[in-house]
Order: C-alpha cells, then sequence, then structure tokens
C-alpha cells in the first residue's frame, strides 16, 4: 500500500509541473553555434524551470544529468515542449537547448 501511494504522489508532482500540449509548437532549429551548460543553457533553465515548486534539482548540471542521459529532457523540452510549465521559451532560446543537445549537452 505504501508503494501505490508514493507511485500516486510522485505521479501528481510530475504532472502539475507539466504544461498542456500546445499545437503551436515552435520548430527547434540549431544556427550552428555550440553553447554550453555553463555558458548559456544555466541561465535560460534557472529563469523557467529551477523554480522551488518544481524542480530545484534541475539548477546543477549534475541534477540534470539523469533526465538528459534517459531523452526526457529533450522530449519534453524540444519535441512535445509541455516544459516549461506556465510559460514558454522563445524560438532563440528553443535554437540554443537544440544546438546543446546536438553537440552532447556539454556542461563547460
Amino acid at each position: 500500500m505504501k508503494k501505490i501511494m508514493a507511485v500516486c504522489i510522485l505521479t501528481v508532482a510530475l504532472l502539475a509541473c507539466k504544461k498542456e500540449k500546445d499545437s503551436g509548437n515552435l520548430t527547434p532549429n540549431c544556427d550552428g553555434s555550440n553553447p554550453t551548460y555553463n555558458g548559456a543553457i544555466k541561465s535560460i533553465l534557472d529563469s523557467r524551470c529551477g523554480s522551488a515548486s518544481c524542480h530545484p534539482n534541475y539548477t546543477s548540471y549534475d541534477g540534470l544529468s539523469s533526465i538528459l542521459q534517459s531523452g526526457d529532457f529533450k522530449r519534453e523540452v524540444l519535441t512535445s515542449q509541455t516544459m516549461p510549465q506556465g510559460s514558454s521559451l522563445t524560438q532563440e532560446q528553443i535554437n540554443k537547448i537544440q544546438c546543446w543537445a546536438d553537440d552532447g549537452y556539454p556542461e563547460n
């Protein structure tokens, strides 16, 4: 029973931070730049994703590593664009994140 309750709580917490899919998604397009987490991406994520209410562990590269490796980050931010909740990324931000993904998510 405790396991079922824990799964339910985790599911609700994850879904609470997700926004509804918008049919007006932007098309990620790398402009050839080579952004790094520390050089360009951290500031985007800190302003859009690192709030205490949703993803406080995403304020560090180490905190992101598991979702980068699993493909969850790319799927939620670039493909389905269901994140960030309550706001959206600009075309420029989406493009920077796409370049970062294309380069294998470099930290520095």
